[in-house]
Parts: structure tokens; sequence; C-alpha cells
């Protein structure tokens, strides 16, 4: 992991995997029996971590079925072997599960345009995008305000810049001043420029600006902000569909669009993801303050519910805080049993 060291990440869910490792251990004296209520408090353990239902169903009956082919008794650590595979697996292999129309629709909902023979109203799957000499890479981050957003952007250029990356950001929430503030001094900080204009400027403008000074000055990454306002759906879909019309014209591509959740809001969380993901073509999530929280398990959820892939995660507060997600390393920082527990991945 970019951190160098499993331990970080398992302190940062430190919240997360207490309430639910530590309730078993409460049950796991020693080798026990599981009848149903004892299964029954174990689902009710996931849930309570919003791991969602469905998975926390599956979960219990996988456990279940393994303490059957064990001779009806069972350990704390076989039932974490458990919950270890069927997260990872779930989390490996999630696959969006709500259809939105292209960004080439944003804004659109007219009978004439739905109606267009051969015009896409899906989006189909995409490939990472090619790093291409003179065309810059355009990273698109959306999300609710309060969620990490801004702070995230600045997490993620410095991430690229280690990575030897040559990375712009654009102050695109224009409607409030903070948020421009804020990343202007985020990028001042880890030492990126930033493109920027005036408060309720018009954000389409500051990326198509961004676009040209990154042509101009050789940068192969932009990171886009975007204004955090959950308003109606078509209006969202306006706003944030004319930003990305203006990227797919300079660089010749949809951007790559991650949406932020904060992992603290727990299913609100989630309703949020679905919202966006009903609304805006979305690649994946960052999930953020994992630190924070005991609702860690909400990872599970959306890619469960609307089977979007977990990208990044943070847990921290410092710029550093923030690593590719692997299913595998979060899945045994969240349920492993034993504080000296280490990895060198």
């Amino acid at each position: 992991m970019a951190w160098g060291a499993f331990d970080k990440l398992r302190k940062g869910l430190r919240k997360t995997r207490d309430g639910i490792v530590g309730r078993l251990g409460d049950i796991f004296g020693g080798r026990v029996r599981l009848d149903p209520e004892t299964l029954d408090a174990i689902e009710e353990m996931l849930i309570s971590a919003d791991l969602g239902v469905q998975a926390s169903l599956r979960i219990t009956r996988s456990i279940e079925k393994r303490v059957k082919e064990e001779g009806g008794e069972s350990s704390l650590e076989s039932v974490l072997e458990v919950i270890r595979k069927d997260i990872t697996a779930t989390l490996r292999d999630a696959k969006p599960r709500i259809k939105v129309r292209s960004w080439d629709e944003a804004g659109d909902d007219s009978p004439k345009k739905k109606g267009k023979k051969g015009r896409k109203l899906e989006r189909e799957p995409e490939t990472v995008p090619e790093i291409r000499p003179g065309v810059p890479q355009v990273i698109f981050v959306v999300g609710v305000n309060g969620t990490g957003k801004t702070t995230t952007i600045a997490k993620l250029a410095h991430y690229y810049k280690q990575e030897g990356r040559k990375v712009m950001v654009a102050a695109g929430d224009t409607f409030r001043a903070a948020a421009v503030e804020q990343l202007t001094i985020w990028a001042d900080r880890i030492g990126v420029d930033c493109i920027q204009q005036g408060q309720n400027a018009d954000p389409a403008a500051v990326v198509f600006d961004a676009l040209q000074a990154a042509e101009a000055r050789g940068h192969d990454l932009v990171i886009v902000d975007t204004a955090g306002r959950l308003h109606t759906k078509s209006s969202l879909m306006d706003e944030l569909g004319k930003i990305a019309r203006v990227i797919q014209k300079k660089i010749g591509r949809d951007p790559e669009t991650l949406l932020v959740v904060d992992a603290n809001t727990g299913q609100n969380g989630l309703q949020q993801a679905k919202i966006f993901a009903e609304t805006v073509p979305v690649d994946g999530l960052v999930l953020t303050k994992l630190d924070g929280t005991a609702k860690g398990g909400i990872v599970v959820a959306i890619a469960e519910t609307l089977g979007l892939p977990v990208l990044w995660i943070g847990v921290g507060e410092t710029v550093e805080d923030i690593a590719p997600f692997d299913p595998e390393i979060f899945a045994r920082a969240l349920f492993s049993d034993g504080e000296g527990e280490t990895t060198t991945a």
C-alpha cells in the first residue's frame, strides 16, 4: 500500500473493527456451538456496522455453512476468516448496477433527443484512460459539501505528484468562496498549480482555462473540484454535464469521475452515492474519514447495493493519508484479531 504499513490502515479502522471484532470476542471465549440465536446476534453486529442487510445476511449464511462443515462448532478466527473472504469477494467483484445516461445526454431530457435513432443513452464501460503526450488526463471529483471533497483533491494531487506526474488543480466549486480559497491554500502547500476565478464564476469557464493552461505548461493531469450542492437531479446533471462536455471537447474523451463519500454518514452516504450514480457517470468512489467512524462497513454496503467500486480511501487528516483501495488488505485490516498483525503489502 502507499502508506507502506498495514498497521496504519488497521489503526484507522479501529472504531469499526472494535465494534464488530470486540463484540464477537465476547461470544467466542473458545470454541462454541453456534445456535440460531448466536447467528442472529452476529448478523445484528454486521448490520450495525453498516455493512447492509444483504451483505450481512449472506455472510451469516456463509458462517452457518462453515460451522456445519466443522461439526457444529467454530472459533472467533474461523468466523473472521469467513467474513474476510466474503467481504473481499464483494468488494473485488463490484460492478455498476445502476445505468445512467452518458455525459453526452447530460442536461437534455427532451423527447426528441431521447428518441433520436442511434443515440446512446447509456454509458459504455471504459478502460483506464491512456496518457497521451500533450493531452492531460482529467479527474472530475464530485460529491456533497462536507464529505472532504476539496481535501481529497489535495491528497490526490500530492499522491500523483509523488508518482512523478505534473499536476494541476481547477477550483470549479465557484459557488463557495471558501472552497476556492481552501483549494488554493492546499495547492500552495503541496506545490501544484491551481487555476481559479472569482466567486460565482462559470465553473465550465474555469475548467476550460485550466485545460488551456495545462496544455501550455505541459501538465499531464488536471484534477477538477465541483460544487457540492445536492439539489435536484436535473440541475445537478445540467451543472456537471456542462463541465464534462467542455472536458470532452478539449481532451477528446470523458473525464474519470470520482465520487467522494464520507464514511461517517453511514446509510446517508449510501443514499448520496445512489443519487449521484443515478444522475452522472461515476467511475468509482473515494471513501473519506474512515478513521473517525464505527460505520466503516458502508464500503461493503455501497459495493453490494450499487456495485460502485471503491478506488481510494482516506484514514487521516494529513496529505499523505490516502491510498488506492485494496479489497483484500481492507478486509484483513477491518476483520483481524490481535493488535500485532502486520503485513508487508
